[in-house]
């Protein structure tokens, strides 16, 4: 028997056991369950985002978490969840889903996405029996570190590093201009920057800020961890140029650059992460060397407003 526990904040008596079931999972299956931007955001508090808890007895056996984007006819609920590798198998996915698709029909949301990290022929399968079909496809590539091209820099453009404090509000403005209407990137707010700064991973002379002529035109920012038996990984957390200053070559400049400095930082891999739909990023990247690891698929499928009532019944 399953209880079901939904906030709008993760506190302590709700991480206690999250971490060990997120790593339980991602053993299991070889990647991370969850995305950073939804879990950040519960972890401070948001009125847009509902995490979902579901115990078995009083160990944690699944969790979800959702985020609501756009307002009326235009609303939509994105969804991730993860069960415990032990407790598969015994209709945990699917209490949680109902729950999400409740709370989904609550705010009159007429869209409903769910993730599936490294998408497999199961998740294809399970999502297309649920009436979900494929609405987005983000690409993570890889490629070594070992050996670094040159980098020329494109006439009057200088580098240097992120300086806190003083680069905060600058970074936040440029970021939401090159990603305007991006589902993740484009709507940052001084407190999602700020959230990521507190991450223990985050080092400010891992954000690459490029100038022209002394005016902020674009920033590579990197996030360097250790990640098991992928050993030292550098991933291209963010990168992007004024929309002014395209057709100059600062990105290809860029990401040279931050291949070098991934180097410099001992990093054995690089990786990266872009919508299968960017065509001109996706060949910036392999151009550079980059090749496909693995395919995330965000599944779509409108929902009525009884939906969520009448998929918590089944479950």
């Amino acid at each position: 028997m399953h209880h079901i526990e939904v906030v709008s904040q993760l506190e302590g008596s709700h991480l206690a056991q999250l971490p060990a079931l997120l790593e339980a999972a991602t053993l299991a299956d070889g990647h991370e369950p969850l995305g950073e931007h939804k879990f950040l955001r519960l972890k401070r508090g948001d009125d847009l985002g509902m995490a979902v808890l579901a115990y078995e007895r009083d160990r944690l056996a699944g969790y979800g978490h959702t985020l609501t984007f756009g307002d009326s006819d235009a609303r939509r609920v994105s969804c991730e969840f993860v069960v415990h590798p032990d407790l598969r198998g015994r209709g945990v996915g699917r209490l949680l889903l109902g729950q999400a698709l409740e709370l989904a029909r609550r705010q009159e949301a007429r869209r409903f996405d769910v993730w599936a990290y490294n998408d497999s022929p199961a998740s294809a399968h399970i999502a297309t029996r649920l009436g979900f079909a494929p609405a987005r496809k983000l690409l993570h590539l890889h490629r070594h570190v070992s050996v670094a091209e040159e980098a020329q820099a494109p006439e009057s453009v200088s580098l240097r590093v992120f300086v806190p404090g003083e680069d905060d509000a600058p970074w936040l403005r440029l970021n939401n201009r090159i990603f305007r209407g991006h589902p993740e990137n484009g709507c940052w707010t001084i407190a999602d920057l700020h959230a990521r700064m507190a991450q223990p991973w985050f080092d400010p002379r891992d954000v690459l800020m490029v100038e022209i002529d002394g005016a902020l035109a674009g920033f590579c920012w990197l996030k360097v961890e250790d990640r098991g038996t992928e050993g030292r990984v550098g991933e291209i957390y963010v990168i992007g140029t004024a929309p002014e200053s395209r057709g100059l070559g600062l990105g290809r400049y860029l990401l040279a650059r931050s291949l070098q400095h991934l180097r410099q930082r001992d990093v054995r891999l690089a990786a990266i992460y872009v919508d299968e739909s960017n065509a001109t990023a996706v060949s910036l990247y392999e151009s550079s060397g980059f090749h496909h690891h693995h395919v995330d698929v965000m599944y779509t499928r409108p929902i009525a407003a009884d939906e969520g009532s009448r998929t918590t019944a089944a479950a």
